[in-house]
């Protein structure tokens, strides 16, 4: 496997559906962090609140694992709502929880300043280790930034179940809050692209019908999250919309429009009318995926409309399979996959506490398959 391309030009030519050398191979926020962490002598504590830190720890886990990009934040995906006051509880070697919401309600979005974001010391510690990865590696690999949607956003600053009570009885105060999260997010977002990120990973989970029918989703994530999708292509950045939800909108998620879309599962409801079969069963942590791949095939209609594909390997599937099974879900998704706008990556993160010698196992996959 002789490489004519850098990671960066490969991840790039796949986002915009031209030809690759190989398929890349993606990697999100710190997956398998604990084995980084090991043999950097340091806890992810001790990593969290440095640049240095995180960005050495991105370079190390490449350097271990082989993927074709680098991401940050990771650790931690309360960066914005910590700024706009979310009080955060940090741990020795596990990610960070909330400890206190900033909001009671949406009713109180006035307490949201979104010039915070560009106060926030933990923001420009994020600026900076992408700025240390643009500088040391940014003509090899692919420098992915990491943001909330909106939404998402929301959620993070209020709590998930005052959020639904908002958006059913607050409506117009609710609105107001998005407005606000809105331009916090883009404000986080200009500072990961003018660090030297060369495209935004939103996490967009919450459109989903597990939360939401489609006409809340459509009424409070679309156009915000659209509006984001929106600022960053205009400022030249790519845009990967993460959606790992088992009953993701995906109609939303191509009127999003992004460069690509990362997701987990399939259309549930839609491959268990066409083709029989349990997406969400085969694809949860206790399974291994299924061989067919029957997701890809109802996913034509983005390759079509030029939105690269990215997924959707088991996350869990490092940790608890053996190696046959690694082997499958990497064949399974290869095999499926469209020929152009396609990057081989899992559909979540992987787990902190894979061992170093599952993921070895997974990159004697991805190399074979490639």
């Amino acid at each position: 496997m002789e490489a004519e391309m850098t990671s960066r030009e490969r991840f790039i030519n796949a986002l915009e559906g031209k030809d690759v050398d190989r398929v890349p191979y993606g990697y999100l926020w710190f997956g398998a962090g604990h084995a980084v962490l090991e043999r950097m002598g340091a806890s992810l504590k001790d990593v969290y609140g440095s640049a240095e830190g995180i960005a050495r720890a991105q370079i190390l886990a490449r350097e271990m694992y082989h993927h074709d990009n680098v991401m940050s934040p990771w650790g931690c995906l309360l960066v914005e709502a910590e700024a706009l006051g979310t009080k955060v509880t940090i741990k020795e070697n596990a990610y960070p929880a909330v400890e206190k919401y900033a909001l009671k309600s949406a009713a109180e979005h006035e307490l949201i300043n979104p010039d915070n974001i560009e106060r926030s010391g933990r923001v420009k510690t994020i600026a900076g280790s992408i700025e240390i990865l643009k500088k040391e590696i940014g003509a090899e690999a692919f420098i992915t930034g990491a943001t909330m949607s909106p939404l998402m956003l929301a959620s993070q600053v209020m709590g998930g179940s005052r959020l639904c009570i908002d958006m059913l009885k607050d409506r117009d105060g609710f609105h107001s809050l998005l407005e606000k999260l809105t331009e916090s997010c883009i404000l986080f977002a200009d500072a990961l692209l003018e660090a030297g990120a060369d495209g935004i990973f939103v996490e967009n989970g919450e459109s989903t019908g597990d939360l939401f029918s489609p006409q809340m989703a459509e009424e409070f994530m679309l156009p915000y999250t659209k509006e984001l999708y929106d600022h960053i292509k205009a400022e030249g950045g790519y845009v990967i919309s993460h959606n790992c939800a088992a009953h993701a909108f995906y109609d939303l998620e191509m009127k999003l429009e992004p460069h690509a879309l990362n997701f987990a599962f399939g259309d549930v409801r839609l491959l268990g009318k066409k083709y029989g079969v349990e997406c969400k069963k085969l694809h949860n942590h206790n399974n291994i995926g299924c061989g067919p791949r029957h997701c890809f095939k109802e996913f034509k209609e983005f390759s079509d409309a030029g939105i690269c594909l990215m997924g959707n390997v088991i996350p869990d599937a490092p940790l608890t399979g053996s190696r046959a099974e690694i082997e499958h879900e990497v064949k399974s998704c290869l095999s499926a996959a469209p020929k152009k706008g396609f990057i081989l990556a899992t559909g979540c993160e992987i787990p902190l506490n894979t061992p170093l010698e599952k993921m070895e196992m997974l990159w004697d996959a991805v190399k074979a398959g490639i």
